[in-house]
This record gives C-alpha cells, structure tokens and sequence, in this order.
C-alpha cells in the first residue's frame, strides 16, 4: 500500500492473502562438457573403396596377361585397402576424451588417462602446410611419458567448435593449456658481483698497507691455530640417576633345594637378580632384544627377505570365475609370477581374482579389463566369465571416462604423437592419380581387332585383285572318328558348305581353290581332286587347314 504525501512517497509492507511467493525455479544444471577426437570413418571408408577398386582392376588385369607389375600393383592396393578397413574399424572408439575430470588417451587398445591437477601443460599444436596437427599432454610427473594424439584431415573433433577454448574451460586454469606456439623468454635476474668484488678488493688492500716493510722475505708467516671448541654433550638415553651402594644377597643352592620341584610358583621379581629393578627401570624404554624377538639381522649372515602383506585376499563363498583361471593356469604349468609377466599384472591381483576377490582391481571396468586380459593369455572364453561377473559382483556400469588413475602399462607408456606429414592427403593423391592412369589404360588398352587370316585365291598379288576364280575342283570332307561341325570357303572366301557332317558320313562339294576347311574335330579329313590329304589336327580338338590344287 502506497501513501500519497504532498512532498514524499511513503510505502508500508501489508500481509498479503496469498501466502509467501513461491521461490523461482532454479535452472537446470548445464550438461557436462565432453570433447572427443576421432578419426574420420567416412575418409577411411572412401580411400578404402578406391583402393579395393583398383586392386579388383589390376587382378583382372593379371589374370589376363599375367604381368609382373599388374600383380605387384594388386598386392599394394590390396594391403592399402585392408589397412584402411582396419583404420574404419578403430574409428569407432575415440582417440581422446576430455571432461571435467581430465584427459584420456588412447593408442591401440591402451588407454592412459590424466587428471588436471596431474598435467603441467597441454599443447594444441595446429597443422600447417603438409604438416600434421597434434594434441601433445605433458604430466608434472617427469617419470611419465609424454601422451599425444594427431590431429590431421583423418582426425575430427566432436563436442565443441574451438578446441583450444574448450581444453581451457575444461582445465579451470589447473594446467596450462597452449597453442604450441613459441614461448617467450623470460629474463632471469642474477645478482650484480660488482658490489662483492669491491668490497673483496677494499680489504685484501687493507691488509697489504697494514704489512711492515722491512719484513724479511724468507721468514715463515705463522697463522694463528684455530680454537678448538668442544662439542656439546649428547644426551643420554636413560635418564641420570645418583650412584648409591647397592647390597646382593643371594641364596646358595645347597643339595636340598638344588632340585626344587616347584618353579612355577617363584614370581618373577624373586627369580630375577636385585639389581634388575635398577637395571631396567619401567619408566625407561629399553632398547635390548628380548629373548622372544627374532632380529631382523644377524652380524655375519645373509639378510632375510621380509615379505609384507599390504591386502589380505577375501575370497568369495562359491567362486565361479577363478577357478577357471586357476584351473587354465594349471593346466599350462603357469606361475602366478609367470602369468603376472605375461599379462603385466600385479601377482596379488592374479591371486585375488582366482579367489573372486575383485577389490584390488580398483573397479569394475578395470576388473572386465584383467578377466579379458587373462581369459585371452589362457586360453579361456570371457564371455562367460563376463557374464557371471556382472551377474554376481558388478556394482554398477562404471564410466571409463571417469577412470583416470590407472597405471600405465609396464610394456611402456603411450609415445607423444609426432606432428609429421600430411600423410592423408598424400595418401589420397597418389590414390587419386594412380586410379586416374589406371581407368585411362583400362580404357585405351582395349582389345585389338584381329584381321582374318589372308585368302588364298590363286592371285598373283595387288595388281591381279580383279582376276576370276579358278575352275572348281571336287572335294570329299568326311567324319571317320566323329562327327563334326564343318565350315568350307572357297577362294574368294565364299561360304560353300556350313553344315554338320554326321560320324562315318562324308560331304562332296565342288569348290574354286584354293579350298579352306575348318572343323570342330581334327579328326575330319579331305581329299582335294581325288588327292587325300588327311585329318585337319587331332581328334578331340578343332582343326582347320587350306588347300590348293597340285
């Protein structure tokens, strides 16, 4: 309610009937932010078919001429295209994962992964020329190799537009994050000798103008002899006490309690001597060995190996999934510490899982990573194995995103991605030439058209084209070993008969010569004027031959 006055505005808070406002809607929680590089499925996929496209052109083309280079050429696009199959296939998993938490990184089928308190710097290191782009993390820990990832025309990233922007509000200013550029060199500051010099100088000219002249040069110059000053006193381990005297008396054994049957009824304080209670007093901590404590080292003999066990191993009350791989173990006459080398992991975790004791793997998802590691050294199918762990000891599906405290491999850590060639759009020019030039000689290359074999007309050459036919003669075309299909010219490469000739039949024609016979079975003869002049080949194959008249 507002009250109107004549020089000022008052206003008065009144209860409303409604009740306090509701509170505003809080706004939802932005989703985390989740940067990936991948590599490119759909380059791999298309270089992949030009190669195979033209590794199918050069087999056909080996096969037909059998040339050396053909086939040389088929065995280099044939390994192009399987290598980017391969590279199709890997592109389903990203090469790197960038959250909140930190980075991971992946080379093969290893991961590494950072937190950002754990990085000293990351470079962002953009391609130029024919040179690659690269992603290069540099931990604080100088033990820690270097991790890195190409980015290049067969890498994309997935999650945000400006990668560099991103890696920076992701590190929250925890890890220097870089452009790869040249660092600025910082100037160091050294203090300035000049002062101590001088006052070096000042003084070693005081000493020299103090010296009396006429000092024999040959005499010794005596130095003070520097005061010797006690050391302080140690203190002692026991606590001082005044010296009194100090009286023993001691029972003799005589031959009646020399044999004293009861000795478990003297205490200890009767047993022990008198002056033990001045020898060991209980408010002094006493430093001996007792006679029921083994030392750990003994003068004169090898030291024993102490063994420590950090976990005890709980196994589980009905084991399913160990007593496999003990039992695979076995069988290949394995030693846990043979088996952990193998499979670079640490022997108490191999004892751990062959007693269902999955703690010390550190969590599901590397608890999956040691079933398949070991089922894959031993011989033994994981997905069973798999199964039953999700079944009965899986908590929940773990991020491996999240997962960033692993311990690299002991085969050696992940290598820094060099930033070298443009290897993709070499790759894709040579591809794209070496196709071009095999299309146009696939093309140009074509079949010759072979001319027919020349006629015998009884010509006598170029300048006799137009001369007639020589009369016809009769000739005999028979089948006595099978029947055939027949073809008969004559010399002016007419067709005279073209026809089958039956098993044992025979065909007589008059033909100009010369006479050309062709056959499906070389078994056909023929005899030209009465002359035989025999099979045209052998049987079984097709025989042809020309003939004139003698």
């Amino acid at each position: 309610m507002t009250d109107f006055c004549d020089d000022e505005i008052v206003e008065f808070d009144v209860p409303t009937d409604f009740g306090p406002l509701p509170r505003p809607l809080a706004e939802p929680d932005p989703e985390p932010v989740v940067v990936e590089v991948r590599r490119r499925a759909g380059l791999a996929a298309l270089i992949g078919v030009l190669a195979a496209g033209v590794a199918a052109l050069y087999l056909t083309r080996a096969l037909d001429s059998g040339s050396g280079l053909a086939w040389a050429v088929f065995s280099l696009f044939g390994l192009v295209a399987l290598a980017y199959l391969g590279v199709l296939v890997d592109a389903r998993t990203p090469l790197l994962v960038a959250d909140e938490q930190g980075l991971r990184l992946r080379t093969g089928r290893t991961w590494a992964g950072l937190t950002w308190g754990s990085l000293r710097r990351v470079d962002v290191v953009a391609s130029h020329g024919l040179r690659d782009g690269r992603l290069v993390a540099t931990p604080r820990n100088a033990d820690r190799p270097t991790l890195g990832v190409p980015l290049s025309l067969s890498t994309r990233v997935t999650g945000t537009t400006d990668l560099l922007g991103s890696l920076r509000s992701l590190a929250d200013d925890e890890t220097e994050v870089g452009d790869g550029g040249p660092v600025e060199e910082v100037e160091h500051h050294l203090p300035d000798p000049r002062p101590t010099l001088a006052h070096g100088i000042s003084l070693v000219a005081a000493r020299l103008r103090n010296r009396p002249v006429d000092e024999p040069a040959s005499e010794e110059v005596l130095h003070p002899e520097p005061v010797v000053v006690a050391s302080a006193t140690p203190s002692p381990l026991r606590s001082l006490v005044t010296g009194r005297r100090t009286e023993v008396t001691r029972e003799l054994v005589q031959g009646a309690n020399a044999l004293k049957a009861d000795l478990a009824s003297t205490s200890s304080s009767a047993a022990g001597l008198p002056e033990a209670f001045e020898l060991r007093r209980p408010d002094v901590d006493d430093w001996s060995v007792h006679e029921d404590v083994r030392p750990i080292a003994v003068p004169g003999e090898a030291l024993e190996t102490v063994v420590i066990e950090d976990f005890a191993i709980e196994p589980a009350d009905d084991p399913v999934i160990g007593p496999e791989f003990a039992a695979a173990r076995t069988r290949l006459g394995l030693t846990v510490d043979q088996l952990a080398e193998r499979t670079r992991i640490r022997p108490h975790v191999i004892e751990s899982v062959e007693a269902d004791d999955f703690v010390p793997c550190g969590g599901d998802f590397y608890a999956r990573g040691h079933i398949r590691t070991l089922a894959r050294v031993l011989g033994v199918d994981a997905a069973p194995l798999l199964a039953s762990y999700d079944e009965r000891y899986a908590d929940a599906p773990v991020n491996p995103r999240r997962v960033f405290e692993a311990e690299l491999a002991h085969s050696g850590g992940i290598k820094a991605t060099r930033g070298g060639p443009n290897w993709s759009v070499l790759v894709a020019a040579v591809m794209a030439l070496v196709l071009a030039w095999s299309i146009a000689r696939l093309v140009m290359d074509g079949p010759v058209d072979l001319r027919d074999d020349p006629v015998l007309n009884g010509s006598g050459g170029p300048n006799h084209g137009g001369a007639a036919l020589a009369p016809a003669v009769p000739v005999v075309i028979s089948a006595p070993g099978a029947g055939a299909r027949v073809i008969v010219r004559d010399g002016g490469g007419s067709v005279v008969f073209s026809g089958d000739v039956a098993f044992g039949a025979s065909k007589t024609l008059s033909v100009s010569p010369p006479v050309r016979v062709q056959a499906s079975d070389g078994s056909v003869t023929v005899s030209v004027k009465g002359e035989d002049r025999g099979p045209l080949g052998t049987s079984g194959s097709p025989g042809s031959g020309t003939f004139v008249v003698r």
